[in-house]
């Protein structure tokens, strides 16, 4: 009986000690493993180590996942421009991704919060090897979501496609909603944190990037929506100047009424909204250090839960935490309004800039398909429309005048649209949300080009995205899986990034998915290398063309039948939209008429 004791003894303690040996092992073959091909040297000294992956294709590339740029902002650094990082000494291992900064979903009508405000990191993707002996062109990716929600992780915006080609991919985190945006229009609590986190990782890039083979003269800064809003954002502000070189805005400009800043009173009124909210309120409304010092105390949860408590019809007003003018200080980012800006330096840049057909299918597929919505949006239809394209601001009588004018124009039959009736509000929503904007940039852009003789103006290339992919977003904002209402908001988006695989499990990719996504990556990546999307050797019939007056060159990228996959090239159109894009543009329904400068065209 003792020997079996002993031998059972003996038998467990070889199983342990085995273990403890695999485990020594691991860290061994681990240190091992890591080539010095994945260490980097930051100019301070400190060294990130990151690990292997492979693009879709198979290439091999390096990725530094979860960088930090800039010190947690919490505590006392909540509500204050980003805090650099700074330097350590030795190795930090950089293998996976960051929290997603704190938010709550809206557009897909999440009811749970997610993420972490200490979020301030990046995402780097080189390739592994190159046959190229130049540094390499840096592509910086803002996401989208409103400044509400959404982040730069790889299982979103991974690399997997765009690292087929030579370039280095950086994708980034910001702050969102009320800690990125929140703001009492005084120097207590300005607002434009999120845009000011953004320009951190470019001044970061301009120190660092050279050591994982990047070119800190060749940046180029894109992003969808919110993200492309906020390229136009930082071809705005004098102290994003010379901290990039070229921009791609995708269904996006500061000139969309849900991105342009906030109305004079509209931020301290939503300000005071979330401390009434949150237990913060003072009886001196405008006592905002006291304020301001409460919200600090608020866990970020709290902070982030109460924004759907701020909307005033269903999902709307879309974005409650905007962008704003900023009182004159010293770590201002906007403290003039874009149509008072006459010549932001970003109109000497290239620029490459469009929408999809129907982007409105991000607010009308949900209308389309949860009945209580619809009926409610049509029996307060006068009420409901001013909230969702933003001249509530504007007195009773001009709010009322607009929305005939846009019952007119749209809805010549009345309310009669529905899920087999549709593209009448989408497109209404399309253009006063998206499309009008996105116009209006180009027009500036135009002007400019046409006031300074060629001279000191950057290209414009302007494309209208109309594929009909196996997969559309409109699923994801309850459109319905069987359904297909166009080319949505956001569509764009899987053929640049792996973002399909999260979302649509279900659908497999065609063979015009895979030519159109091939043809958008060279698009994307040779505008990077060239300012020029098209490539020398490109098989298209049609190059290109910057355009150069008004009404511009739109490339049509895709086709609306999804069997034909002849029109993955380009098909040029003036005349795209004119109608529409000219009533919006006599209209100006979010533009009051003193803010109103540059040169009408």
């Amino acid at each position: 009986m003792f020997k079996e004791q002993v031998q059972r003894f003996l038998s467990g303690s070889f199983v342990v000690t085995f273990i403890i040996l695999n485990l020594l092992n691991d860290e061994i073959l681990t240190e091992a493993r890591t080539s010095s091909n994945l260490k980097v040297q930051l100019p301070h000294g400190g060294i990130l180590v990151g690990r292997h992956l492979s693009t879709h294709k198979g290439r091999h590339m390096r990725a530094f996942m979860g960088i930090p740029y800039a010190q947690p902002p919490i505590g006392e650094l909540r509500f204050k421009p980003p805090v650099p990082y700074g330097s350590w000494k030795g190795e930090k291992l950089v293998i996976k991704d960051s929290f997603k900064c704190i938010q709550r979903d809206p557009f897909r009508r999440d009811q749970e919060v997610e993420g972490s405000e200490d979020c301030l990191y990046i995402n780097i993707y080189t390739p592994e090897k190159t046959n190229i002996s130049e540094p390499l062109p840096v592509m910086v990716w803002f996401h989208g979501g409103g400044w509400e929600c959404g982040s730069g992780i790889s299982s979103f915006y991974g690399p997997d496609f765009l690292l087929d080609y030579d370039i280095i991919l950086v994708s980034a985190n910001f702050r969102l909603g009320a800690l990125g945006f929140l703001s009492t229009e005084t120097v207590h609590c300005p607002g434009n944190y999120g845009l000011k986190d953004q320009q951190e990782i470019l001044k970061w890039i301009q120190v660092n990037i050279q050591a994982f083979g990047g070119n800190p003269n060749s940046v180029t800064i894109f992003g969808e929506s919110a993200g492309g809003a906020s390229v136009t954002y930082h071809m705005l502000s004098s102290k994003s100047q010379g901290l990039f070189h070229k921009g791609i805005a995708q269904s996006g400009t500061y000139f969309n009424p849900w991105a342009q800043p906030a109305h004079k009173g509209v931020a301290a009124k939503r300000a005071n909204k979330t401390a009434l909210l949150l237990g913060c309120y003072h009886k001196n409304s405008n006592d905002w250090p006291e304020i301001i010092n409460c919200l600090k105390q608020q866990s970020a949860y709290n902070l982030t839960a109460i924004v759907y408590d701020l909307f005033e019809w269903d999902t709307d007003p879309m974005i409650p935490f905007p962008p704003v003018i900023e009182p004159d200080h010293a770590e201002a980012f906007l403290t003039v309004h874009p149509r008072n800006q006459l010549q932001p330096h970003g109109l000497a840049l290239p620029l490459m800039i469009g929408a999809t057909s129907e982007e409105g299918l991000l607010k009308t597929a949900a209308l389309l398909n949860l009945p209580e919505i619809l009926y409610e949006f049509k029996t307060k239809f006068e009420q409901i429309l001013p909230i969702i394209l933003y001249y509530d601001h504007l007195p009773e009588k001009d709010q009322h005048d607009i929305t005939e004018k846009l019952k007119y124009f749209y809805l010549k039959d009345g309310h009669n649209y529905d899920k087999h009736n549709y593209q009448n509000i989408t497109d209404l929503i399309s253009d006063g949300w998206f499309l009008a904007g996105i116009d209006e940039y180009i027009r500036l852009r135009m002007s400019n080009l046409l006031t300074q003789a060629h001279n000191n103006a950057g290209p414009t290339y302007v494309y209208m995205f109309e594929h009909k992919g196996s997969a559309s977003f409109s699923e994801l904002f309850h459109g319905g899986r069987e359904d297909y209402y166009g080319a949505c908001h956001a569509e764009e988006l899987q053929y640049l990034f792996p973002i399909a695989r999260e979302l649509f499990v279900s659908a497999a990719p065609t063979n015009s998915d895979l030519k159109l996504r091939d043809l958008m990556l060279q698009l994307w990546t040779n505008f990077a290398w060239n300012s020029n999307p098209t490539p020398d050797n490109f098989q298209a019939d049609d190059k290109w063309l910057p355009s150069k007056v008004y009404p511009v060159y739109y490339a049509k990228i895709g086709n609306k039948d999804s069997d034909n996959s002849d029109a993955l090239l380009f098909d040029y159109n003036t005349n795209m939209y004119k109608e529409r894009l000219d009533f919006w543009h006599q209209l100006k329904p979010h533009v009051r008429s003193q803010e109103f400068h540059h040169d009408e065209l």
